[in-house]
């Protein structure tokens, strides 16, 4: 048994299928890609944040952080830089493996059906229905 063969009058309701599944897929892109911004963009916050907050070089303020409640709040800060990087790298793979991929795979499914719709037997048995 031969799918082609089963579904011959089925053409129209396998497009509309394959339309809403690359549809779908670039919906999920478009996701992704606003929530890499978002991780981009929280990052870049919190490392102004840090930075705001970082004692100055060679100021009295850097000499009161020999005390441990300040060496604390130093440590936070710097973890806080920390983290701000790993937000960065989230955005960053969720680029490189999820968006780039996806597209790709999303054009190379409309030119599959491109390809596929204009197929000369399918062309023909339409014609014939």
């Amino acid at each position: 048994m031969s799918w082609g063969t089963e579904l011959w009058d089925q053409f129209d309701n396998l497009e509309k299928h394959t339309q809403w599944g690359v549809d779908i897929l670039e919906k999920y892109i478009k996701f992704v890609k606003e929530r890499t911004e978002i991780e981009l963009s929280y990052a870049k916050q919190l490392r102004n944040l840090s930075k705001k907050y970082q004692p100055k070089k060679n100021s009295k303020e850097e000499e009161e952080y020999k005390y441990r409640s300040c060496r604390a709040f130093l440590s936070t800060l710097n973890e806080m830089n920390d983290y701000a990087g790993q937000h960065e790298v989230i955005s960053e793979n969720m680029t490189t493996q999820i968006t780039v991929d996806l597209a790709r795979y999303v054009q190379e499914l409309k030119q599959e059906r491109k390809s596929d719709a204009q197929h000369p037997e399918i062309r023909i048995i339409q014609e014939q229905l």
